[in-house]
């Protein structure tokens, strides 16, 4: 079977990602508990063709997307990882199990076949401040300082990740 067209896939965390420590305590009460500069940084990465999984405690629903476009996200939200509520699962866990049922076009926790972008050819980033993740994870891991939030350097790092496949490949 031939792979479908090639994505770009971020994970994204909102709590000291998308709004600084300090932005949360003196800020977000009177404006927004996203802050917009944070926004504007993260749709730099428009022109790559990124499409958003939210993986945070906010969750994927009506209300957090609202929140993210309404503080102007441009970036498609595709969307969002379940959420396992048990003490030895991680973040990292989350995400594996939503890649092998979206992009792996099979789910080895269910043994369902795949079916949103069963087996294209992708690559993902995390954006995180938290680094509960899966060993196998960490070169698709992108850790933020909480008490700065998302910054250009992080956004760059990204970037690295994104298109690395497209560097050694010659693909665009």
């Amino acid at each position: 079977m031939e792979k479908a067209s090639y994505k770009r896939i971020l994970f994204l965390d909102i709590d000291g990602v998308l709004a600084s420590v300090d932005y949360l305590c003196k800020t977000a009460r009177q404006t927004s508990w996203i802050d917009v500069e944070k926004i504007k940084l993260l749709n730099t990465l428009k022109p790559y063709g990124v499409e958003v999984v939210i993986s945070s405690s906010w969750g994927y629903n009506d209300d957090t997307v609202k929140q993210l476009t309404n503080t102007g996200l441009e970036l498609p939200i595709i969307g969002g990882t379940e959420h396992f509520h048990v003490d030895w699962m991680c973040r990292g866990n989350e995400i594996a199990k939503w890649l092998y049922v979206n992009c792996e076009g099979y789910n080895v926790f269910t043994g369902e076949a795949g079916d949103y972008y069963s087996e294209i050819d992708y690559e993902y980033v995390i954006l995180d401040d938290n680094d509960d993740i899966m060993l196998s994870q960490k070169d698709h891991f992108v850790h933020v300082d909480s008490y700065e939030a998302l910054t250009e350097e992080d956004i760059q790092k990204c970037i690295n990740i994104l298109t690395r496949k497209n560097q050694t490949s010659g693909n665009s």
